[in-house]
């Protein structure tokens, strides 16, 4: 029965040491994944918006580039349920430089709220599964990131005609001009129902302020900057902004029947015109007169609101808040997730520490068991041979009752000091009723019988606290040496950064982490100990005042009887 209980107890601990919760996975070729939160109410964006091209913008500091192919085949992305894969495409992926731009069809983008969706990556067999025409939503007529061509990354494959330098943009590389535009020609891709609506939107950097014109049609809608301004003109009617860019600014016109509004670096500028959208033929002139560089030129056959101009600035401006990163994640033995990079990150010595506190938590958490069943054990025993003796007058001295119980009350027992203090009293009472030959027992002798019975409970004592010393063991020791192996690690973390010469946070976190890992180890060896042996240690100071005490009255309950049997013998003698 003992053994039973011990190993399942074991058993349940090893089950709890070893294991942790679950995470999704959704492919065990892929050796990392990083969770990607869009936080709109961050940026106050207050429209719900669906399918939005996210911008995830990736560099050193949010991603491991070594980890990942070269070429970013690997990466994937997936929805919130971490089961749904999400449509992407990757505009740059610049290991060298560590800097990456992939948009992702992002399913909701709740207004001041949150949506999260998970990227996975560390697969060197995979094969790049992006798809450009899939990423934006059926809206779009054109979209050109201009990374060294002019190619349409949408379905309609939306030509654009002309010549243009590229450079660096705000999102990859954009179109740089120097006056002389670039055009579409009308088709029926890039056709314009009045009802359905128009939005134009762009990355603007000039090089001077000056005019020029963002984007013209045949059918009176003009796009453009006065002196550095932007502006949209419709049917002869102009709303402007308030200030002119000179830095890259995002611009963006939604226009549908109801008329049109400027929207630039994501909010409203000027006022709406009141004047309807005519149907258009897609026919446009991109840049005439314009000296700088525009970047992510979009043309969408749908309206655009206040939200999604916010948004677009949100996610698509440098130093964007719209888009958080969570810390990169591998599947391991002790599970996903934060654990996962933890256990990743703990360097030998510390596994050592950890595994010195792991055999001392084995080994308190077995005398905490086995002690705490002998004591247990030990009080139900005393209690019930404290039944059986309070009914027992003159078989007090010889113990013969002892042999009357059976099997089972004998077993019982077994495990009771009070009982084995009391065998050993009755033994040490007839060896000195033997030795009196008839004679009255001398008070020496009485006091020669408590020291032996006093000496037969010392011996249960230590048996109720022998092995406790690894309690306290436990419980001074196992605090410092995890704390020992937080140093150690600690500064092993810092040395190889010394050598490496990274002094990022994502380089010195997950170093920190698994050194803390040690001493937490240690508090969780140390505090299960410290209440066991404080609980233990009460039962057993308990059985050990009822020792003392059944000592005492055991020793004046014999004195007294003695005396009784002693007159009843003189009086049968005269």
């Amino acid at each position: 029965m003992k053994k039973t209980f011990l190993g399942a107890a074991l058993a349940a601990m090893a089950s709890v040491a070893m294991t942790s919760p679950a995470y999704a996975w959704f492919d065990k070729d892929w050796s990392y994944r990083k969770a990607v939160t869009v936080d709109a109410g961050a940026v106050q964006i207050t429209g719900a918006e669906k399918r939005f091209p996210l911008l995830v913008r990736l560099d050193s500091s949010n991603f491991r580039f070594e980890d990942a192919r070269p070429d970013g085949a690997d990466l994937r992305f997936l929805a919130s349920d971490d089961k749904t894969p999400l449509n992407f495409h990757v505009e740059s992926f610049d290991p060298k430089i560590g800097l990456a731009m992939i948009w992702v069809d992002l399913p909701d983008l709740p207004a001041s709220g949150q949506a999260r969706l998970f990227l996975y990556y560390g697969n060197k067999n995979a094969t790049a599964a992006g798809s450009a025409a899939k990423t934006f939503d059926a809206g779009y007529r054109a979209v050109f990131h201009f990374g060294g061509n002019l190619t349409d990354a949408t379905a309609s494959a939306t030509p654009l005609a002309g010549q243009g330098a590229f450079a660096a943009g705000a999102v990859g590389q954009a179109l740089k001009l120097s006056g002389a535009p670039v055009t579409i020609a009308a088709s029926p891709a890039s056709a314009i129902d009045r009802t359905k609506g128009f939005a134009f939107e762009a990355w603007v950097k000039p090089d001077a302020t000056g005019d020029a014109v963002l984007y013209k049609t045949p059918e009176g809608l003009v796009i453009g900057l006065a002196q550095g301004v932007p502006y949209v003109e419709l049917g002869g009617k102009r709303s402007a902004g308030a200030a002119a860019i000179s830095d890259w600014s995002p611009v963006m016109v939604a226009a549908d029947a109801s008329g049109a509004q400027l929207y630039v670096n994501g909010a409203p500028a000027g006022t709406k015109l009141a004047v309807p959208l005519n149907a258009m033929s897609g026919a446009a002139t991109i840049g005439a007169g314009f000296h700088g560089l525009i970047d992510e030129l979009r043309l969408s056959a749908t309206t655009r609101d206040a939200a999604w101009a916010k948004a677009d600035a949100a996610s698509q401006g440098r130093g964007a808040t719209l888009v958080a990163f969570g810390p990169d994640e591998q599947p391991s033995g002790e599970g996903f997730g934060y654990f996962g990079v933890i256990f990743k990150s703990v360097t030998p010595d510390a596994w050592f520490v950890i595994g010195v506190l792991a055999f001392m938590s084995i080994l308190s958490w077995i005398v905490m068991i086995a002690k705490g069943s002998y004591v247990g054990r030990a009080s139900r025993a005393d209690k019930a041979f404290q039944a059986m003796f309070a009914h027992r007058r003159g078989e007090v001295l010889d113990g013969t009752w002892l042999d009357s119980l059976g099997a089972k009350e004998r077993a019982l027992l077994g495990d009771s000091p009070q009982a084995r203090i009391y065998q050993a009293a009755v033994t040490e009472f007839r060896q000195a009723v033997s030795e009196a030959d008839g004679d009255h027992i001398a008070e020496e002798t009485v006091e020669a019988i408590r020291s032996s019975l006093d000496a037969q409970q010392i011996e249960e004592t230590q048996k109720l606290n022998r092995w406790m010393v690894l309690l306290t063991i436990a419980i001074s020791g196992g605090p410092f040496i995890g704390l020992l192996g937080t140093v150690l690690g600690v500064m092993i973390t810092f040395a190889a950064i010394a050598l490496a010469g990274d002094v990022n946070v994502n380089a010195i976190a997950p170093g920190v982490s698994a050194a803390l890992l040690a001493t937490v180890v240690g508090l969780l060896v140390a505090i299960p100990a410290l209440f066991g042996y404080n609980y233990i240690a009460s039962r057993n100071a308990e059985v050990s005042a009822g020792m003392q005490v059944f000592v005492d009255r055991l020793i004046t309950r014999f004195a007294d009887l003695h005396r009784r049997a002693l007159r009843k013998q003189l009086r049968a003698a005269e």
